[in-house]
């Protein structure tokens, strides 16, 4: 079966791959994501020699509510999950903060900090819809793109690992390394729409086979591990105790570490949305939300079984990019491969001995999609101010990470903030755009009811703001126009669906335009920006509901980025009027 440019789950069933493909693409992405996973409770386990059987522990229940997390992200239509395919792993946030906890309480304490926090994260995604103006593209985008920074920097560090047990020489694992990248770009590049799901299956295939056609070791003894075994060790309890000062610094800490996840998992979440769906306009917010809303029922089952908690895995969505796959599917059966490894000692040493040399070549091809996928969200609204914010942001993410900034002079319990690219940079791009959006604009608010009568009211009030803006008559006139057709259209959707609630517009101005927001309380069956972006057709030749749309279509002829998101059961209808008309 040949595949389409891009398989998604709207795609005609006679068109999508084969169970067998389906099955592949999902260990490629079980590769990818599986060291994502355990590098955070390996590493822990390592700085705080902790027992053989409590490291396995902590590994097998992490892995399981990544499995866990990855299949609630699936779920669609519902309040919660994403609706998308998000892969869920550990995050370096939660490094700092867990080794803190692990080393005052040992693991009940690390149990109960989890869930002492989980809140938080659901009143994050509660709250989003307040925040539907500060959480846009371009932080989503500076987000990605210092993730990009971080990704590479895991690749390379990969690549040139030593420690591993192949000791191969320098000049093999450079090529390698080299072969493996060559490999997965001739197949997306030349390999046609057959292979092109195959690139990062064949690159490691090739940079495991040619060691081994060389005589060199690449897969270790595997005859005294066990293909089915369970940890040595027993569920160790949750303890929440705040009775000590270190307690405290702990919670707080985690506390960072959850709002750096979350706004990491919105910039995920955007960056997913543009290569799943590059049809649609807008972010979709109200996946957005339900897929935070699940990212914090996966962090409440890492607490109680005593895990460390997911976040989304970047790397994952590059590849999805790279396939052209991007079918909930392939990340069901990848969830379930996942779980499966967890409960084999023997897949899981397969797993985590791939040479180190192939696992960075593969991680610099999905960077550079990751990097396209960024500029792709960045590009959405850049202008002079979001490309200072973009700037300064990416500028506080590089030192962040670069940890060479006045070391050892801020409180440990910052680490997850300080020494984090993308939670300091996200922070700086939120509180940029927040003093952008509040401290350079001026907003004026109206209310009326959602109904024809209210219209005289509302162009009256439009007359007191048009003035008190100072605009010019024929921005006036274009603003009045503007509004009677939305205000019209959502008359029109309330009347349908029997909402009499309030209206309310918001019209603030910069330098160069009006920026105008209309909201209501309740979600409208049509989406006005797609049906601003048609062409006019002729009045005669549009009659009953289409003859309602013309409005709609006349907006989109005055106005510019007319968008339509729904938050939580609330609408809102935005767009643009230049001020020199």
């Amino acid at each position: 079966m040949q595949l389409t440019e891009k398989i998604t789950d709207q795609t005609p069933r006679n068109q999508r791959p084969s169970i067998w493909i389906v099955m592949m693409l999902a260990a490629q992405h079980v590769i990818v994501l599986f060291s994502g996973i355990i590098l955070v409770p390996v590493m822990l386990a390592n700085m705080l020699n902790l027992s053989v059987g409590n490291a396995h522990y902590m590994i097998f229940t992490t892995s399981l509510c990544a499995a866990a997390s990855t299949l609630l992200q699936l779920i669609r239509g519902k309040k919660i999950g994403l609706g998308s395919p998000m892969f869920m792993g550990t995050s370096g946030a939660f490094m700092s903060c867990s080794h803190s906890a692990l080393a005052l309480g040992g693991p009940e304490l690390l149990a109960g900090m989890v869930l002492l926090t989980a809140p938080f994260q659901f009143a994050f995604s509660y709250l989003i819809r307040f925040m539907r103006h500060i959480l846009t593209p371009t932080v989503g985008g500076v987000i990605i793109m210092l993730a990009v920074v971080g990704l590479l920097k895991d690749s390379i560090a990969t690549w040139t690992d030593t420690s591993s047990i192949n000791h191969w020489p320098v000049t093999v694992d450079i090529a390698l390394g080299a072969i493996t990248i060559f490999v997965m770009l001739a197949v997306e590049w030349f390999g046609r729409k057959k292979l092109r799901p195959w690139g990062l299956a064949l690159g490691i295939f090739v940079g495991c086979t040619i060691p081994i056609l060389a005589g060199l070791p690449v897969i270790p003894d595997l005859s005294k591990t066990p293909w089915i075994g369970l940890p040595k060790a027993e569920w160790p309890g949750i303890s929440i105790q705040m009775n000590q000062p270190e307690h405290w610094a702990i919670a707080f800490t985690f506390l960072l570490a959850v709002l750096a996840t979350s706004i990491k998992y919105t910039g995920d979440a955007m960056a997913l949305q543009q290569i799943a769906a590059p049809e649609k306009r807008n972010i979709d917010y109200d996946a957005l939300q339900g897929g935070l809303y699940a990212n914090t029922v996966g962090m409440l089952l890492a607490g109680f079984s005593g895990g460390i908690p997911s976040s989304s895995h970047s790397s994952n969505i590059p590849l999805m990019d790279m396939t052209g796959v991007t079918t909930r599917r392939v990340a069901a059966i990848a969830a379930l491969i996942l779980a499966t490894v967890s409960f084999s000692p023997k897949m899981v040493l397969l797993f985590v001995s791939l040479p180190h040399a192939v696992i960075g070549g593969v991680g610099v091809v999905l960077v550079a999609h990751l990097f396209s996928a960024g500029m792709q969200l960045i590009t959405a609204e850049m202008n002079h101010r979001n490309g200072l914010i973009v700037g300064l942001s990416l500028c506080a993410g590089l030192i962040a990470s670069s940890d060479k900034f006045f070391p050892g002079a801020f409180p440990h319990y910052l680490d997850p903030l300080v020494k984090n690219g993308v939670a300091l940079g996200g922070l700086v791009a939120v509180v940029l755009t927040i003093v952008t959006l509040f401290g350079t604009e001026r907003g004026l608010r109206i209310t009326v009811s959602s109904n024809m009568d209210s219209f005289t009211e509302l162009m009256r009030l439009l007359t007191l703001k048009i003035s008190k803006l100072q605009l010019n008559e024929k921005c006036g006139k274009y603003l009045e126009l503007a509004c009677e057709e939305v205000f019209i259209y959502i008359c029109d959707e309330c009347r349908a669906i029997q909402y009499d609630g309030p209206v309310s517009f918001v019209i603030r101005k910069n330098e160069t335009s009006l920026l105008v927001e209309a909201s209501g309380g309740v979600r409208f069956a049509t989406e006005a920006d797609a049906i601003a972006a048609r062409e006019i057709l002729c009045a005669e030749k549009l009659g009953g509901e289409k003859l309602n749309a013309l409005g709609l279509a006349i907006l989109g002829q005055i106005a510019t980025k007319v968008n339509h998101v729904t938050i939580s059961g609330y609408t809102y209808i935005s767009f643009e009027l230049a001020l020199n008309r």
